[in-house]
């Protein structure tokens, strides 16, 4: 698959912390380990009504679809896990917030909070939002929140992070 728009994680298959953060001898890498071209059409098919995802979500998956090292896939073993569980948190919580097609990214804080990108808006490198399904939430609080930045630069920026030691999360 040729790579145009995550060209950055592409270029940083394994990142390795500072000399520091290595005292204990250990390898403390990160490394990224990506998903066949079988298992995105898999997924596809399951989520996007047998549509192929935009392009920078078809290449994150592709570089990094099992594991990523600036992304929380949360105690989730795949992907299928991971869009299943939030789609069921969201009926759990009696949520009909996501009326559109959209693929869940990043889970964290349990099962309050997920990222996600929409698959209908027709850009190849579309934007990232963000689900907050905790229950204590004031009635008037948005539950989702567009993070004004694409797949990609979103990426971009968690990896830009990681490598001045910052946490990127």
């Amino acid at each position: 698959m040729e790579i145009k728009y995550q060209t950055v994680l592409n270029n940083n298959p394994v990142i390795r912390p500072t000399a520091g953060d290595m005292a204990d001898g250990r390898d403390h890498s990160f490394v990224l380990k990506p998903l066949t071209i079988d298992e995105i059409i898999s997924l596809e098919t399951t989520y996007n009504s047998g549509n192929q995802f935009p392009t920078s979500l078809r290449e994150l998956l592709f570089i990094a679809g099992q594991d990523c090292y600036v992304l929380d896939y949360g105690l989730n073993e795949n992907q299928e896990e991971m869009q299943d569980d939030a789609r069921g948190w969201l009926v759990d919580r009696s949520l009909n917030i996501i009326t559109r097609p959209f693929f869940v990214i990043d889970v964290h804080r349990g099962s309050s909070i997920f990222l996600f990108v929409y698959l209908d808006e027709e850009v190849d490198d579309p934007i990232v939002y963000q689900a907050d399904l905790d229950k204590n939430l004031d009635p008037d609080y948005p539950r989702l929140t567009n993070l004004e930045a694409s797949l990609s630069s979103f990426v971009n920026a968690r990896i830009s992070y990681l490598q001045r030691g910052i946490n990127p999360f």
